[in-house]
């Protein structure tokens, strides 16, 4: 039985081919212990990689992680997780991260095949309003094996509206703005070579943390005239040892206070704590975790827990982190090929 203090989050999977989930997953974690309980389906869909929720609404909002008929859907959630669809609409091949503007009035996809972003405006009720804009992208990096030509992994919404987009293929952050209710490319801003930028998060000093999957790196830039002119103003390791050489980070999130960030890298298979350094501008690798599992995609971090989706081992780590730090909290459990780990709330 549920009780008030319980979480209801929400798992993103691979299905099919590439995995053992049904769709996207709902799962609910336990107040007192931390531990995920009831993984269970809440929607049938192929391939849901990447999660994000409405700012406002009760509204999930998933892609469908596929090479020909690739979409992001809506849906409404109802009591106890309920998923009821709101519609989907198509998008370039293999979009891999969604993130939701702060007013709710639009959506950003990364579509990592096809090298892409496609912008989607919303309705009051968190429906989609029209078809997405589509932004493609152009260019490609020293490592041919992964960066022959353009792929856009992950997006973030900046302070000032801007949209900020990762391109691993290229080593660019790509700069969107939307006007009029369609969004528009405003500058291209190169990163270190051959870094291939993967996630990005925004500090509340406004320092703007990249990590880095084929590099395992954290990348700062630093805003001079808006988040449409960054500089980079410094580079620190992915993990606090040397990382094996067929390791590649993944997530990077932001401890509530702004204290810390943590990230992820699958074949050390290791969480580290980084300290935030330097009035917000900077990150100093403190401590290597094990993840717990194998495959460490992504992660979710509060004020008392942190978790680990473990694609490769399929589970959920849980670790205690009250005191910055990671502590594992019993083992982890088994869950459907985990990618994305988002609350509901």
């Amino acid at each position: 039985m549920r009780t008030v203090s319980d979480r209801l989050f929400w798992v993103g999977t691979y299905t099919g081919d590439q995995g053992s989930g049904r769709g996207v997953h709902r799962a609910l974690r336990a107040s007192g212990s931390g531990a995920f309980e009831r993984i269970e389906c809440a929607a049938e869909m192929a391939d849901p990689s990447y999660l994000a929720t409405h700012p406002r609404l009760p509204v999930l909002y998933a892609v469908s992680e596929l090479d020909e008929g690739a979409s992001v859907a809506a849906f409404a959630v109802g009591a106890g997780g309920a998923l009821r669809p709101l519609g989907s609409r198509p998008v370039p091949a293999g979009p891999c991260h969604v993130a939701v503007a702060p007013g709710g009035d639009c959506l950003a996809v990364s579509c990592y095949v096809a090298g892409a972003f496609a912008v989607a405006p919303l309705a009051a009720d968190g429906s989609f309003d029209g078809d997405p804009s589509v932004l493609p992208g152009q260019g490609s990096g020293p490592r041919k094996n992964r960066q022959e030509g353009p792929h856009a992994h992950s997006a973030a919404f900046a302070p000032d509206g801007t949209i900020l987009g990762t391109d691993l293929g290229a080593d660019l952050l790509r700069a969107f703005r939307v006007e009029a209710g369609a969004a528009r490319l405003v500058a291209e801003l190169p990163m270190p070579s051959g870094c291939g930028p993967r996630h990005l998060a925004v500090h509340p000093s406004g320092t703007v943390f990249v990590i880095t999957e084929l590099a395992n790196t954290v990348v700062a830039l630093s805003p001079r005239d808006g988040y449409a002119d960054l500089v980079v103003t410094g580079e620190s390791p992915a993990t606090a040892d040397p990382a094996p050489g067929d390791a590649t980070s993944a997530a990077i999130k932001l401890s509530p206070d702004g204290r810390r960030a943590y990230t992820s890298t699958r074949g050390a298979d290791v969480i580290t704590v980084h300290e935030v350094v330097g009035d917000g501008t900077g990150l100093r690798p403190v401590a290597d975790v094990p993840c717990g599992g194998q495959g460490p995609r992504d992660l979710h971090v509060d004020a008392q827990w942190l978790h680990t989706a473990n694609q490769y081992s399929g589970d959920i780590s849980t670790f205690s982190v009250t005191d910055g730090i990671p502590k594992p909290q019993g083992r982890p459990q088994p869950a459907p090929t985990p990618v994305c780990l988002i609350p509901a709330d």
